[in-house]
Formats: structure tokens, sequence, C-alpha cells
């Protein structure tokens, strides 16, 4: 299980996700991010997540389709070892991660998928996650409901930050 079906179990709730899988040209952003070229394509994992029976959170996972083609990371079954070390067998470990937080009004399907109230707003969390030698192998977007989540951030203080 992931990070959020393992820490919502372990509260007593009840997490789920529904997954699906495609490959397609990534919107512009995506590719972008990802270093993919016009048309290249991406292998897209997307999640919508439940908690307690309500839709909770989106999160779909671009990775590069030369990367992960012939991968597990195509079938949409959850995996269990998860798609970071399905990514390290293939010789692709991330090393650093790029973490964007955008607060913003949702798309239409994002209303309809999240199950939101009018005028409720979203965070898009945007985590894009290189190599050591800086090459792009995942980009995660997860579209939270901005009426039930906190985005807390939590890091040691260099002895030397002034």
């Amino acid at each position: 299980m992931d990070q959020f079906l393992t820490r919502f179990s372990s509260e007593g709730r009840e997490p789920r996700q529904d997954i699906s899988v495609e490959v397609l040209v990534p919107p512009k952003f995506i590719a972008k991010r990802l270093d993919l070229a016009p048309d290249e394509l991406a292998v897209v994992r997307r999640r919508l997540r439940f908690l307690d029976g309500r839709p909770s959170q989106v999160n779909d996972t671009y990775f590069p389709h030369g990367v992960v083609k012939d991968s597990e990371i195509v079938d949409p079954r959850d995996i269990s070892r998860g798609a970071l070390r399905v990514l390290v067998d293939l010789g692709y470990e991330q090393a650093r991660l790029l973490d964007e937080t955008w607060i913003r009004m949702p798309s239409a399907e994002e209303t309809d998928r999240l199950s939101l109230q009018s005028g409720t707003p979203v965070a898009e969390h945007i985590r894009t996650g290189y190599t050591s030698e800086g090459k792009p192998i995942r980009c995660a977007v997860t579209v939270l409901p901005g009426d039930v989540y906190v985005i807390a951030h939590e890091f040691d203080v260099p002895e030397d930050w002034e």
C-alpha cells in the first residue's frame, strides 16, 4: 500500500483508491517538467482516493513512456512495492525532488471527481522527481480540496542558519 493507504488505515479510517492507467501525450506543463518533446508519450497512473467513502484527493503521476513502458507501472493494479522501487529496478533512482504548491479554483472535471461544493478552492501539489544526473523521471500532480486539508511542512533547521 502507498503512504495514503497506510497512514489512514493506521488511524482507523477507511482509505481506498481507484486506479487507471493511460498512455498519452501529456499536457504541456507535464511535458515540460519531464523534459519530453511535444509529441513524446507519457504513462499516467490516475488515482482517485477516497477516505471514509468520500472522494478525498486526485493523484495523477506521469512517467516518461520510454522509461516505464515494459514495467508494472503500466498495470492499473496497486504496486505493492511502490513505483519508486520499480524505477530503481529500471535503473532510475529518484535523488532530488521539486515541490510546487498552487492554490486555485478547480476545473469542472476536478469539481466532479472530488464532489466539491461550489466555490471550494483546491491546492494543487506538483512533485517532480529527478535522478542524481538531473533526469526527470516522474511528475505527480495531487489535487486536494481546500476545505478539508492543511498543508504543513516540518524540517530541521541547520545549525548555521541565521
